[in-house]
């Protein structure tokens, strides 16, 4: 039962003592009726429109921010997906502090002194505006990128988020106290701002990205800025007159409840510690599993605005639908539902590596979606009366934080592998079950139904290792078909008490998917950049980014050859067999394969932003390409453009982009400016050559449009699989000696770049143009 309603029942019409406060009320009308001071249903209405535009404008912004503040300095990380968690954790403690601010100041200050006080708190803002990259945002290497990136973040934006974060409970505690309709229940204020919230969202990867440059953006933000503290300005004004004058402009139907609200106050005997460490827990799941399916998605495709977007927006919407249902009840469909896709998801999760993104994306987004939704069900419906609303809104922004803090700074540091995402999978039944206390209940049941535990758990084993079997030897069809299984026998086991069953037979599942994960695993490292493994695997060690191969070698006499996307008979073999690559340069070392093309008298300088992946090529135990190559080897770690923005102009005779986060693109590697740069390191006549192979996008455009900026002939490679251990791969080659460029077309598998030409600039890019 929800403690902040109260219903009482009569069962014959005898007449009740009339209250002081009914009394008060009559007497106010008797007041209004003499000297006709009743307010016109128009100034009602602006009311209520000033209170909702304001929340609405003021959400939009907070939102539309956080993308955008992602997107500037993303290029200073590398392009790194773990940008957007640790931006999500910034901005979840930043929205905190708002919160806090709001629930401390309204009750200490109230609504003679509040307002006029938050009044002096909008100016702050002001002296760090429009918004702009600090200087020495790139991290000093021996710093923390996570620490480096949080005081960046705190200097760029840190102040005006904090101000424009108070408006969501700021706002309807205002309402509460200006006396307007409904101002006993503003709650409807909070789905205007999580409407605001979904179309800023939105706005920025569909309508702001595409049509407007970096630069413009901030301007604009910065501008709408002033326009929402004027906005909260006059709600301040307006609430300060109104609280201090005593009046009312509600309907005869608002007067009655603003009048009957102390009376409902009255009878709230405070929040019971069980009942705020629900809402924390109801917050946490949506907001720990956004992220963390934001990381997996942005990993296995591309850390871009568009990717960090869906989940969130997904969240907010299941936040605004949630809240806009008027039921205290929450449908024990909704929940079902929610088990039933989590255990989709953690059956597909075995075989993620070998499953269409087509296939994984859409199952993770509904997954989300489900469960966000019957997670933030249960906190709309448990939602308290407006004397607690600050006090709600701060527990609640506590278990978001939460969800940014395991994702964002526990994960990292405790696991050596992305594990949080399937723990999390693990969570969903304990904290969606119909009962409080799930967690005692499920060890007396599991007493009591050992035999039937048992058999499920040995079922759930036995159908993991088909799947693994499955994806060692890369049949990823029967792994599908064991996961259809796992699901359709899930579904039959959340029906009734069979939950239980579920709940326990889901966590074994997981526990030995983890177990399993570090069979045949020589090494695992987690770090700000990416999480790796080196396997172990039928003859030869396979470096795995994410669910990316980044490279592997034979453990063989075949260990000198050059495998996977360079080997001889792709489209890399042909490129280094064109004269006179003395000096050659690569962004991005992998298990550093490139350097077996190495011969007597080259100098190979590979670039790589991450020390372990540097620790990883070097290590003997796992690959020796670099010890092993008869080129003279050097390794930078940094950003690719940045060292090659320090080697001396015309050094270089060939230069190798290969730089990805797991299938991630980086975007500010491929802009015309960067291609400027690395143009202008190249000797007259040299190669610049492009990696773009890519499961989601068509990069062929974009380097297209490079092209034609430097004025330089292009030819585009896809080429491969002509033995076990190589694998097709596309790369294009440009340069300014279209002799060398007609070379490379005439050999097989390469042709001409006939695509129509994308320019990306440092200031503008959108992927949604490449899209294949």
């Amino acid at each position: 039962m929800n403690e902040a309603i109260i219903t009482t029942r009569t069962p014959t019409p005898t007449p009740t003592p009339r209250t002081d406060v009914e009394e008060e009320l009559t007497a106010a009308r008797a007041t209004s009726r003499r000297t006709g001071v009743s307010a016109p249903r128009l100034l009602r209405f602006g009311l209520v429109g000033l209170f909702t535009l304001t929340a609405f404008v003021g959400a939009s912004l907070l939102f539309v921010v956080q993308p955008l503040i992602a997107r500037i300095v993303l290029p200073s990380y590398g392009g790194s997906a773990t940008v957007w968690s640790t931006s999500s954790l910034f901005f979840q403690l930043l929205l905190l502090l708002g919160y806090l601010y709001s629930h401390v100041a309204t009750r200490r200050l109230g609504a003679r002194w509040q307002p006029p006080v938050h009044l002096l708190v909008l100016l702050a803002p002001l002296v760090v505006l429009p918004v702009a990259l600090p200087l020495d945002a790139v991290p000093d290497a021996e710093a923390s990128p996570v620490l480096w990136l949080l005081r960046t973040l705190v200097l760029m934006i840190g102040l005006p988020f904090v101000v424009i974060s108070t408006s969501g409970p700021l706002i309807q505690r205002w309402y509460s106290w200006s006396g307007g309709p409904r101002a006993d229940d503003p709650y409807f204020l909070f789905a205007a701002s999580n409407v605001g919230s979904f179309v800023g969202l939105l706005a920025y990867p569909f309508l702001i990205e595409p049509f407007l440059t970096v630069d413009q953006q901030r301007v604009a933000w910065s501008g709408a800025f002033v326009f929402f503290a004027l906005l909260t300005a006059l709600c301040g004004v307006v609430t300060r007159i109104r609280a201090l004058s005593g009046s009312r402009i509600q309907s005869p139907e608002g007067e009655l409840g603003a009048a009957r609200m102390p009376i409902a106050n009255a009878a709230v005997q405070g929040i019971s510690r069980h009942r705020r460490a629900t809402w924390v827990a109801a917050s946490f799941l949506p907001s720990a599993m956004m992220l963390a399916v934001t990381s997996h998605i942005s990993t296995d495709v591309a850390a871009i605005p568009l990717l960090w977007v869906m989940p969130l927006a997904i969240y907010l919407a299941t936040f605004v639908l949630a809240f806009g249902r008027t039921s205290r009840v929450t449908p024990m469909a909704v929940n079902r539902a929610a088990i039933i896709a989590t255990i989709a998801a953690a059956a597909i999760y075995p075989v993620s590596a070998y499953t269409p993104v087509w296939v994984v994306v859409p199952l993770l987004l509904t997954m989300l979606a489900v469960v966000a939704y019957a997670a933030h069900a249960k906190l709309a419906a448990d939602r308290p009366g407006v004397e607690h609303l600050t006090g709600y809104y701060l527990i609640v922004s506590i278990g978001g934080a939460l969800g940014g803090v395991l994702n964002g700074l526990i994960a990292p540091i405790l696991f050596d592998r992305v594990w949080e995402y399937a723990l999390l999978l693990i969570v969903v039944p304990l904290l969606l079950s119909r009962d409080a206390d799930s967690g005692s209940r499920l060890v007396a049941y599991a007493s009591r139904h050992w035999v039937a535990l048992v058999i499920t758990v040995l079922g759930s084993v036995v159908l993991l290792r088909i799947p693994t079997f499955s994806l060692m030897a890369g049949r990823a069809t029967g792994g599908l078909l064991t996961a259809l299984v796992v699901v359709i026998v899930g579904a039959w086991a959340i029906s009734g008490s069979g939950r239980r069953i579920a709940v326990l037979a889901l966590t074994v599942f997981m526990v030995t998917c983890f177990i399993d994960a570090g069979r045949g695993a020589l090494e695992h490292r987690r770090t700000f950049y990416g999480s790796y493994r080196v396997l172990a695997t039928e003859g030869k060690h396979v470096f795995m980014h994410g669910t990316t191969i980044h490279g592997l070698q034979w453990q063989n006499d075949l260990r000198s050859e050059p495998t996977s996307y360079f080997s001889r008979s792709g489209p890399l073999g042909d490129v280094f067999a064109q004269p006179n690559l003395v000096d050659v340069a690569t962004v991005g070392l992998g298990a550093g394969t490139v350097a077996a093309h190495g011969k007597e008298g080259q100098r190979f300088s590979f670039i790589e932003i991450d020390p372990a992946v540097v620790d990883i090529a070097k290590d003997s135990r796992f690959f020796t390409y670099l010890a092993d190559s008869k080129a003279d080897i050097d390794v930078e770690v940094g950003d690719g453009r940045l060292a090659l923005e320090n080697m001396p102009d015309a050094s270089k005779d060939l230069i190798l982009l290969d730089a990805f986060s797991s299938d991630s693109i980086p975007v500010h590697l491929l802009t015309v400016e960067a291609m400027r740069t690395y143009a202008s390191k190249l000797r007259p006549g040299g190669l610049l050559v492009v990696h773009i192979s890519n499961r989601v996008f068509d990069l062929r455009p974009v380097v297209r449009g490079a092209a034609n900026d430097l004025g330089w002939q292009a030819a585009f490679g896809s080429k491969g699989e002509t033995n076990e251990g190589s694998s097709r791969s596309q790369w294009v080659a440009l340069s300014s000696n279209a002799a060398r460029i007609s070379t490379l077309q005439g050999k097989q598998g390469w042709g001409a770049l006939t695509e129509e030409s994308l320019t990306w600039t440092d200031d503008y890019s959108s992927v949604l143009s490449v899209l294949r």
